[in-house]
């Protein structure tokens, strides 16, 4: 569940248009804060984003709140991951769903390619006093590292089709032998398009409808989560 904290506060880790706001998350058994900025939008006219949007079609994505987010968190509360899982979520923004793995007991390695959004993860993971457990990473998908993880989230990754090679690229380069990663949407209709690609990838996918939360900031629907695995390892 979501619950505005305080509607805007005045600090946070960097000046910001609009200002920051404190919400409040809670789940059975886990709760924890998220810094957000208040009015994302406003973004837009920001001359440092228009310059970068100029060359190469950059948008503050990090800023927002995603639909699918809420409906993930839940469901990590719902899986018995054993403690320690070390999980990297990719195109983390505000990192709810990263922030519930760690909520959960994991280690995170939470990855974007804006600097704004992995300073405002480190932020967040302190507000919370996880002072361990989670690392930020710059990452451009277009040059995975050479680490390896057991499970890899990526949440609402999959909006533009130019990004589905790329995801599918980090995927086969960063899940460890055995590995699972949750690729969640809600269910635009490029996510069809992505899992024809994945039909001719090295995965196998397994697909789950996840009931939206009711929440009066969101538009109702469904979240779907995909899970992939290795093709030559069994589906759960």
């Amino acid at each position: 569940m979501n619950t505005p904290g305080d509607s805007a506060v005045d600090l946070g880790p960097f000046p910001l248009a609009g200002g920051w706001a404190r919400h409040h998350f809670e789940w059975p058994g886990h709760c924890f804060d998220l810094l957000v900025p208040a009015q994302p939008d406003l973004l837009l006219d920001d001359p440092a984003v228009e310059r970068r949007h100029r060359v190469d079609d950059y948008m503050p994505y990090w800023a927002h709140l995603w639909p699918a987010s809420l409906e993930t968190a839940a469901e990590v509360f719902r899986h018995p991951w054993p403690p320690g899982t070390t999980v990297l979520e990719i195109g983390a923004g505000l990192a709810l769903p990263g922030f519930a793995f760690r909520a959960a007991g994991c280690a995170v390695t939470l990855t974007d390619y804006d600097e704004q959004a992995l300073v405002l993860a480190h932020h967040n993971a302190r507000l919370n006093g996880w002072h361990d457990g989670v690392e930020t990473l710059l990452l451009d998908w277009r040059h995975p590292p050479d680490r390896r993880f057991p499970v890899i989230l990526g949440c609402e990754v999959i909006y533009e089709r130019r990004n589905h090679p790329l995801v599918l690229g980090v995927l086969q380069a960063m899940l460890a032998p055995g590995g699972v990663a949750w690729i969640t949407d809600p269910d635009r209709h490029q996510a069809h398009e992505f899992l024809a690609r994945v039909a001719d990838s090295p995965f196998v996918c397994e697909t789950r409808i996840l009931p939206r939360l009711p929440d009066p900031d969101r538009p109702p629907g469904t979240t779907h989560l995909h899970q992939l695995r290795w093709r030559d390892a069994p589906l759960s």
